[in-house]
């Protein structure tokens, strides 16, 4: 592809200079890529604005520039109005619309997303079908891994992903959508056949300042999915989420319902058992009923099982089947993650974060244990300091017992943390301690366990880099302290 054809499909644009008929190499926003034959886009970011690199990237050997502001260099330079939407118009013509080629389904929500995602990937492989995955874990075309630094890349990446699993024969791509990326443009020009609301739960208001934005910013995935009739749009919505009949309203697709509570929703589960190592119930749709055992476990997982299900449903794959590949599907690492068992006392890692993630997550613990909960957590630095005392409030009251202490700093001073923690400690609560080190709380809470009793360790799942509040970044999980804590524990008691 030329300059020319490249640029033909931006339809307001002006032109300073003359197109050579040179091939493109490939388009970039990136400096640090820029090589010969390529095409340079200025993004302006929060930290940093690419017009001042565009006399670099000239120097690298860039034949293009598509700027908004204007340049002085020796190359054609294209002006459009908006770089970041000209970048995601051009990587889709540059790669030939790859995704209008898959089939994609769009995962958003506070929680659930990564769970949800592995579900859609598991049962796509159970189906023997070529599979995707963007998220938060990374990028998966069929079983080859590559490593990210966003949930959801920006638009060039992403659409050299889709060119790649489509030369892959991948089927069906499942992709985390990330708030930030709807509200930063990260995915225009994705065609989503199928779009997952999981839920709305407080998080990023760093980001979003008010729930009402960050619930609008959620809409997008949904009002974005096209006006059209021609090709089936669907949108799985979670009935049990108060979002429900807002984002109804957004999307002219058709909407699958799922829920754990109303009978009246497509996907209902109902029948529900839960055990230490699975999950048992009973999937209605249509008033047929079919078992599903799941080694998944927790009330918040039955509706990640359900969201799943309907989105391959969704696609047209036959839900006997689907439901047939759930038995296989393994525990995700780092989410109510058995880290260690002996004397009967078992170590749970988990990721949650937030208030709405620890009161789940610890229902589902109270639900399966046969003696007492007790949680670990702390609080993130520098983001969101509202949550810490919701947080805190909730550990204690709905823990047996709850060892407070830090999460990744990040930077920030741990005894600031502790002070914004400090407030939500309910009036007279004495079930609770808190310790600076982490290994330490560990340890004090696998010591105070007994036969029958679950220690629950919350907010870093299998996370193994540790940001301190000095600013060192050093290698730490909790599955490995827990595991170091049970040996400790072991020896001395013998």
């Amino acid at each position: 592809m030329n300059l020319e054809q490249l640029f033909n499909h931006i339809k307001f644009k002006h032109v300073i200079g003359t197109f050579s008929d040179a091939q493109i190499n490939k388009i970039t926003q990136d400096t640090r890529e820029v090589e010969s034959g390529d095409v340079f886009i200025c993004i302006e970011g929060a930290n940093f604005d690419g017009h001042g690199y565009a006399a670099q990237a000239m120097e690298k050997g860039a034949i293009a520039v598509v700027a908004r502001k204007q340049l002085d260099i020796n190359v054609p330079v294209i002006y459009v109005n908006d770089t970041t939407k000209a970048m995601a118009m051009l990587a889709n013509a540059f790669y030939g619309y790859p995704s209008d080629k898959l089939k994609m389904i769009g995962i958003t929500g506070t929680n659930g997303k990564t769970t949800t995602t592995y579900i859609i990937e598991a049962i796509l492989k159970g189906l023997k079908l070529g599979s995707g995955v963007i998220g938060t874990v990374g990028i998966k075309v069929n079983d080859t891994f590559i490593p990210t630094i966003n949930t959801t890349p920006d638009s060039i990446t992403l659409q050299r992903v889709f060119k790649e699993m489509d030369d892959e024969n991948v089927a069906v791509c499942a992709m985390e959508v990330s708030s930030q990326a709807l509200v930063k443009g990260r995915v225009w020009g994705v065609d989503f056949d199928v779009a997952v609301m999981t839920n709305l739960t407080h998080e990023h208001m760093e980001l979003h300042h008010t729930m009402e934005a960050y619930q609008a910013a959620k809409k997008l995935l949904f009002s974005q999915m096209g006006n059209s009739y021609k090709t089936a749009k669907v949108a799985v919505l979670n009935k049990d989420d108060e979002t429900f009949e807002d984002y109804r309203e957004a999307t002219v697709g058709e909407v699958l319902s799922y829920s754990i509570l109303d009978s009246e929703s497509d996907f209902f589960a109902t029948n529900i058992h839960y055990f230490e190592s699975h999950t048992t119930f009973d999937l209605v749709y249509l008033n047929e009923t079919y078992a599903v055992h799941s080694n998944l476990v927790g009330e918040y997982n039955v509706s990640n099982l359900l969201a799943g299900m309907a989105s391959v449903f969704a696609l047209g794959y036959s839900l006997t089947e689907i439901v047939a590949t759930i038995p296989s599907l393994l525990g995700v690492s780092g989410r109510m993650e058995l880290a260690a068992k002996a004397d009967d006392i078992s170590l749970y890692v988990d990721y949650a974060h937030s208030p709405d993630a620890m009161e789940k997550v610890l229902a589902t613990v109270k639900n399966i244990a046969k003696g007492k909960v007790i949680a670990v957590f702390g609080c993130t630095g520098k983001r969101e300091f509202e949550k810490r005392p919701i947080m805190t409030k909730i550990g204690i009251e709905q823990a047996d017992f709850a060892f407070l202490t830090a999460d990744e700093a990040m930077g920030e001073d741990q005894a600031e943390i502790w002070e914004m923690m400090k407030p939500g400690i309910p009036e007279g609560a004495t079930n609770y301690a808190y310790y600076e080190n982490r290994v330490e709380a560990i340890y004090k809470a696998i010591e105070m366990a007994e036969p029958g009793d679950i220690v629950l360790m919350m907010g870093r799942g299998n996370d193994t880099r540790y940001y301190d509040s000095n600013g060192w970044i050093y290698h730490f999980t909790d599955k490995e302290a827990a595991v170091n804590g049970m040996n400790r524990r072991t020896l001395l008691q013998n």
